[in-house]
């Protein structure tokens, strides 16, 4: 799938804080890429470390099934998930029909783009590397910038 192509992207970022902040740059890989709408689905305690990062156009943080079914009628050309759960890629299937994550075990199986990881790098501290990685292999982008987006207040 080229960078024309993917304009409007819905992540399913259902992690804890630490975990979002380092996914962080993965949004603005998104938009350095040409996607021109980046949009997040995150639990409702998650939703102060999303708000400050600039790259990120609409957070929704309600009933994450019900988020997924509306997600469907809002015409995303990728939606996509930062973690390897069967369940987010469950949400996935119902959210969209470009669904770019991991495939890890058999909870890959209803994802349309899928990228092979053998285990866990998160586990050994590598979590930012591991989610450009999935813009990386998944769509061949390259993303370099791995500076984390926070903002203390």
């Amino acid at each position: 799938m080229g960078k024309d192509t993917i304009k409007k992207v819905l992540i399913f970022d259902l992690n804890c804080l630490g975990d979002m902040l380092m996914s962080s740059p993965v949004m603005r890989a998104l938009k350095e890429n040409g996607v021109e709408q980046v949009d997040v689905v995150v639990w409702r305690p998650c939703r102060e470390v999303v708000e400050c990062n600039s790259y990120i156009d609409n957070i929704y943080c309600s009933n994450v099934w019900w988020e997924a079914i509306k997600a469907r009628f809002r015409g995303y050309d990728m939606v996509m998930q930062l973690n390897m759960s069967l369940k987010t890629n469950l949400l996935l299937w119902i959210a969209g029909k470009r669904r770019l994550g991991y495939s890890y075990w058999v909870k890959g199986l209803p994802l349309t783009m899928k990228v092979a990881i053998p285990y866990r790098t998160a586990t050994r501290g590598y979590r930012i590397r591991e989610c450009l990685d999935l813009l990386e292999k998944g769509l061949g982008w390259e993303c370099k910038d791995e500076r984390m987006i926070y903002e203390v207040k």
